[in-house]
């Protein structure tokens, strides 16, 4: 009996002619497609389209070439759309013809087969069990060295493994060509992190491969894509048969690719069920090797084999993978496809049932073997047995459980329609005993649930749907009568006072649309005032905390990124249109894993809840405090006038039950005796029935970052207002003055605040030529639309006033885009920055940007070398562009990724510099928050103006805790607590 008699799990043909027809259907846990089946849009589609099955389908798959494309923001030209990934890796294998190949081993063997075909040499390098088949440098640079091409499966077959970063750059580095089959790596939650599918479009050394039949659970129809240089593609299509994708298989694919809530789902079920899943295995005695994808490697425990096994359970109607025909796995291997919570009770008895009815000798000679093997941990291993036999139990309950509860836990997990329509009646308890201890109850999650209970015993899919608060954190949402109120530094400031009161905070923003963005430590974009907030909290800033970033581009158009990385340029009536419906999947699975892991969590909604245009698609201000549960306090800001008009219009306008979700109001940033404002808050109170939970002080110096330009504007104002104030007072003028370009798609001006808090540092925004002066130094900071930003210098007469400055001696600093503008040429052949596809730079230095789709977001660290010294920086990049230089140029800046080890062959060299060391430029955010580096480079400035240098520097981060400090004292000193903290259910 073989049922992979042609080389594939899923051939039901086969194990019907081993085993005859299962009463109740396969349960086919030996092919590795979604469980949760085709979309729904791919049945409407068949019947769409069936009709034109009597016409030839398009030989070139434009409509399918053209949707990946965009969607992956490569050109179409770098796509060949194929009968699945089987045909593909038969065609690349073909058309290069390699001499020597080199795999990894365990793999699949479609790789070796299509080696053959060519009759070329196969060099295979084993991946090590002890190394839980990760694949690591050392013999594979190696052989990237020595071989024509390397083949290797990222995530790979049948271990489940991705290849590490690190490695898969080190390859790239070495010169052999490399193949990668990312079949599964849809399965891999914002797989562009981990994909080299944006790379392979322009490399003539990199392919990428991969298939869309197993995320999307259409493997009937076949079809897959690879990505490579045109040139290749041609090459590739030449050899294609034609009509080699049928029509419906190119609708079928154009279709799911809008699938978004679909992927969704599935990467939130995998995340729970995947560790569940090992988990149990585990605890029958079976190894299971860690996986990034949907399906595990297993191995037996010694004296039994897998043929057996894969017998026994086909039987039953279950269908396991034998692995030992992956060369290099021997006959205890097993491999399984992860599916719903019933399936995998199922498959847990059966194996459960066969481990423990096998004979005494077999289970006598493993636990030999295991003794000899383990003699130091006895009694640790003792200990596991005993867990393991007052574990056994459950799956009897299991079994009991799974024919009268399939069916809702299905429905469950496809969408929790059951509990939505109120039709799930209470079942009958599971029938675990109290004696089996809480440790049982622990390890397994009961399949019987009931309406009260299943948000609590499902994954997070069904929690968001409004899971039991019991073992959640609590939370708070300050919404605001208007943008700009203060909402930021409020949700910062409740955040350090939960963390100074011995809780454990985290902020969220569901959506922001802002150009002042972070970087996290695992290299994703978020908004910048997210970050600050994580701060206060002292926590890493995750993207959970703000799931949804715009990024505004050009008038009406944004850069959506979702979860840290760019989804789509959309308009707004696209975002509304077409991603909005799908949005609020992501922001309650991000809420939920905050409140799982924090005791309080402290929302900022966003503008105003009484936007009655937005209220139908809100997924930021009274639909997501339903959704939380959330206690609303509203902020309003008195210093832009209008308060009680404000407070008591936004009120009028919300539905009664918003109305109810509001707790009261909070006046921000009052200036003046607040004696004087009583009469007013007492009238407030009694026209809205509600409290005014305090009035907090305008608050000035804080080292604490603006979120957006409507931030930076207000700033702007207030130091307009203090100068005045200052020359009446006849105080000293700053001693040096920095001129930063004022451009319209500014972003990361947080770049300048170190700057703004030195005592002798004026900064000026300039935004014409009549606003120039006579800086001792220029700035040109970052900017969201690089080439649009260059023509506004060209056209505002800035450029020429640049070049001048900088002929005439004067310094300047460029920081990203406005490192980039200092070259000599900009390129955007694909108008991923712009509708033009070639600008002239500043000239400064002989370099030249090219615009790619990828976006560059980490988190960095190295050192400076100036004239002056050598200083330690660290920051973050964020850009789209690539730089090259035309001829040798100084580079002042040796940098890695923080994730990177620290190793000589992570650095590589940053930004440019004159030779005079006057002019420079760099791709660093951040740069001016390196305390030595920023006195440093002040100190040559005051030095050159006659003035006393600065011996030691401030600490802009000691300043910047001090800040928050200072910010929660204020508000503490002016706010009800205790009426707060009430709100929230907690002490």
């Amino acid at each position: 009996m073989k049922l992979e008699k042609y080389g594939h799990g899923g051939d039901w043909h086969s194990a019907e002619e081993a085993f005859g027809q299962p009463e109740h259907g396969w349960l086919d846990f030996s092919a590795n497609m979604n469980p949760f089946g085709p979309p729904d849009s791919v049945q409407h589609t068949i019947r769409e389209e069936w009709e034109a099955l009597t016409r030839y389908p398009d030989p070139a798959v434009r409509r399918l070439r053209t949707k990946l494309a965009q969607q992956h923001r490569i050109p179409a030209e770098s796509i060949l759309i194929g009968n699945g990934a089987a045909e593909l890796i038969d065609l690349i294998v073909r058309v290069l013809s390699p001499q020597e190949t080199v795999i990894a081993s365990p793999s699949f063997s479609e790789y070796e087969e299509a080696i053959h075909k060519i009759k070329g040499n196969i060099r295979r390098i084993p991946l090590r069990e002890d190394q839980s088949f990760e694949l690591d440098n050392s013999e594979w640079l190696e052989a990237a060295s020595e071989s024509n091409w390397l083949f290797l499966g990222h995530p790979n077959n049948p271990t489940g493994r991705l290849i590490p970063q690190q490695v898969l750059h080190a390859l790239m580095q070495r010169g052999s060509g490399l193949i990668l089959d990312e079949a599964f790596i849809d399965f891999v939650p914002r797989a562009d992190q981990v994909s080299m599918l944006e790379q392979a479009a322009y490399s003539e050394k990199l392919v990428v491969i991969r298939s869309m039949t197993k995320f999307y659970a259409i493997p009937g129809i076949r079809l897959g894509f690879l990505v490579a240089h045109p040139h290749l593609i041609r090459q590739l299509r030449k050899l294609q048969t034609s009509w080699s994708v049928n029509h419906l298989a190119q609708c079928i694919g154009a279709t799911v690719l809008d699938e978004f809530e679909y992927a969704t789902r599935t990467w939130d079920w995998l995340q729970h069920e995947r560790p569940w899943l090992q988990t149990q295995l585990s605890q029958l005695g079976l190894k299971v090797f860690p996986s990034d994808v949907n399906f595990l490697l297993i191995k037996l425990p010694a004296g039994y084999a897998v043929k057996d096994v894969q017998e026994e359970l086909g039987k039953q109607g279950i269908l396991i993978r034998d692995a030992s025909l992956f060369v290099g796995l021997d006959g205890s291997f097993f491999r399984i496809a992860i599916r719903h919570r019933a399936d995998n009770a199922k498959l847990l008895a059966a194996l459960d049932a066969y481990l423990n009815t096998s004979s005494s000798g077999k289970r006598a000679q493993a636990t030999a073997a295991q003794e000899q093997i383990c003699q130091p941990h006895k009694k640790v291993s003792q200990s596991h047995k005993k867990t393991s036999q007052s574990y056994k139990p459950n799956y009897q309950a299991y079994k009991e459980a799974v024919h009268t509860n399939e069916a809702i836990s299905q429905g469950l997990l496809k969408g929790n329609e059951a509990l939505r329509a109120g039709s799930c009646a209470k079942p009958q308890q599971s029938g675990i005993s109290d004696e089996q201890g809480e440790q049982s109850r622990e390890e397994l999650v009961p399949l019987t649930v009931s309406a009260d209970s299943a948000a609590q015993s499902l994954p997070t899919e069904q929690a968001a749907a409004g899971q039991s608060a019991s073992n959640q954190g609590a939370t708070i949402m300050l919404q605001g009568t208007a943008s700009d109120v203060g909402k930021s530094l409020l949700t910062a400031a409740f955040c350090r006072i939960f963390k100074q009161d011995g809780l454990r905070p985290a902020p969220f923003k569901s959506q922001n649309m802002s150009l002042n963005s972070a970087i996290t430590i695992d290299g994703k974009e978020i908004g910048r005032a997210q970050a600050m907030q994580a701060d206060a909290c002292g926590i890493p800033a995750t993207t959970d905390m703000n799931p949804i970033l715009l990024k505004p581009k050009k008038d009406m158009t944004a850069q959506v990124v979702i979860h840290g990385k760019p989804y789509a340029d959309m308009t707004a009536s696209d975002y509304r249109t077409h991603y909005l419906p799908y949005a609020e999947k992501t922001v309650k699975t991000s809420l939920q894993r905050l409140r799982e892991a924090h005791d309080v969590v402290v929302i900022e909604g966003a503008g105003s809840p009484a936007e009655v245009n937005l209220k139908a698609r809100d997924i930021v201000n009274m639909r997501l405090a339903a959704w939380a549960d959330a206690p609303v306090w509203l902020v309003a800001d008195i210093d832009r006038g209008g308060v009680f008009a404000s407070v008591v219009g936004t009120l009028d306008i919300l539905e009664p039950a918003e109305r109810d979700r509001v707790c009261g109001v909070i006046i921000n940033k009052f200036r003046g005796d607040v004696a004087l404002l009583e009469p007013g808050i007492t009238w407030l109170e009694d026209r809205i029935g509600k409290p005014v939970l305090g009035v907090i002080p305008f608050i000035e110096g804080l080292a604490l970052e603006d979120e957006d330009g409507a931030s930076l504007d207000r700033k702007l104002r207030n130091k307009e207002t203090v100068s005045i104030s200052h020359e009446a007072a006849q105080t000293e003028p700053k001693q040096l003055e920095i001129a930063v370009i004022r451009l319209p798609r500014l972003s990361n001006f947080t770049d300048i605040d170190p700057l703004e808090m030195e005592e002798d540092v004026q900064i000026r925004y300039v935004s014409s030529v009549h606003e120039w002066g006579q800086p001792d130094a220029v700035i040109l900071p970052g900017s969201k639309n690089t080439m649009d930003d260059l023509q506004f210098l060209t056209d505002s007469g800035l450029t020429s006033r640049l070049i001048e400055h900088v002929q005439q001696g004067g310094r300047l600093v460029g920081i990203c885009a406005g490192y980039q503008m200092m070259g000599q040429t900009l390129l955007d052949p694909l108008g991923t920055e712009s509708d033009r596809t070639e600008m002239q730079g500043l000239g400064l230095f002989a370099m030249e940007t090219t615009f790619t789709p990828d976006k560059r977001t980490e988190q960095i660290i190295g050192k400076a070398e100036f004239a002056e010294g050598r200083f330690p920086v660290e920051g973050y990049e964020i850009h789209m562009g690539r730089s090259r230089f035309l001829e040798p140029v100084r580079q002042p800046f040796c940098i890695r990724r923080q994730a990177e080890p620290d190793q000589k062959e992570a650095y590589h060299a940053d930004g440019a510099m004159t030779e005079n060391g006057r002019v420079w430029g760099t791709y660093i955010h951040g740069i001016f928050h390196n305390d030595d580096l920023r006195r440093q480079w002040l100190n040559m400035l005051r030095q050159e103006k006659g003035l006393n240098v600065h011996q030691h520097s401030s600490s802009y981060r000691q300043r910047r805790e001090a800040s928050f400090d200072r910010l929660a004292e204020q508000v503490r000193k002016h706010v009800d607590l205790k009426r707060l903290y009430e709100s929230m259910h907690l002490q």
